[in-house]
């Protein structure tokens, strides 16, 4: 079941109401974020609404609520619902306006909060290792750290993805440097030491990425933070993906063909291990 808070009011998904106009329906003009639960309570708050806030500010848009305020309605819209663990979405938009893009005609931004089931993941996926496919669309790097409603890139490499089988898109600069997923952030094992793209490659810079770069330093492991070029998958040792619903999962083959073994390898491993860990240690954060 999906419950839907629209500006404070808690519905059902089939009753919940936006006008036609709103400039988030209209041109994507819409800042957001997804967060899940760990024994129902939302993970990192406060980190994910920090981002949340770096979205607006990058697109001029005042967010209607404080974060106080967020979190408050966050909670009351998970009591509102009794399943287990759940996916939250945020979102603000631009509010009704006029038949142009312009922001100026929009007067009152809409707050909405989405509430649903976790995704479940295959256990296999952890296990085995997925397949991902390198998508033929490109990632921008222009606004690329917004999180915006404007998706249609990520749409369609996703339709491309799951056409061909495959778990997830990996999207690549338009020079052929490795970006990110369609939600997810990429990274590479070769010789023990942890490669993953950096912000100059258009990336979103995941709120769990960040959780698994300080287990890996924590472990030892050198990290490299930066440009990667598409053929440095060819060579790697192991090849992971990591995202706020689905954690840590391990890439066993890209278009087809293995990585390394082919098979989750041990620092991915390792690190899927930490970060089950590190979740009850974390989940004390507002």
């Amino acid at each position: 079941m999906i419950l839907i808070n629209l500006n404070g009011a808690i519905t059902d998904a089939q009753d919940a109401r936006i006008p036609v106009l709103d400039h988030g329906f209209l041109f994507g003009d819409s800042v957001y974020e997804t967060l899940r639960t760990y024994h129902r309570k939302p993970f990192l708050f406060t980190r994910h609404f920090a981002r949340l806030e770096h979205s607006a500010n990058a697109i001029h848009l005042n967010l209607p609520w404080s974060r106080e305020r967020t979190f408050a309605e966050v909670l009351r819209t998970l009591d509102a619902t009794d399943a287990s663990e759940l996916r939250i979405r945020v979102m603000a938009t631009r509010g009704p306006g006029d038949l142009s893009p312009d922001p100026d005609s929009c007067a009152d931004p809409n707050m909405i909060i989405i509430v649903g089931p976790v995704p479940q993941i295959p256990r296999q996926a952890y296990e085995r290792g997925v397949n991902v496919r390198i998508s033929s669309f490109y990632r921008s790097v222009q606004l690329a750290e917004a999180k915006t409603g404007n998706l249609m890139r990520q749409v369609l490499a996703l339709r491309e993805a799951k056409a061909a089988g495959a778990f997830e898109a990996i999207l690549l600069t338009p020079d052929g440097q490795i970006s990110d997923g369609i939600s997810s952030n990429v990274y590479l094992v070769k010789n023990g030491r942890l490669r993953t793209p950096s912000r100059e490659a258009g990336i979103v810079a995941g709120i769990t990425r960040r959780v698994v770069l300080e287990l890996a330093r924590r472990a030892g492991l050198e990290v490299f933070e930066g440009l990667l070029d598409r053929r440095e998958i060819d060579s790697a040792d192991e090849m992971f993906l990591t995202s706020t619903t689905r954690e840590i999962v391990p890439v066993a083959t890209v278009d087809g063909r293995p990585v390394g073994a082919g098979a989750p390898g041990p620092v991915t491993l390792g690190l899927m291990e930490a970060f089950r860990r590190e979740i009850e240690v974390l989940i004390q954060e507002d």
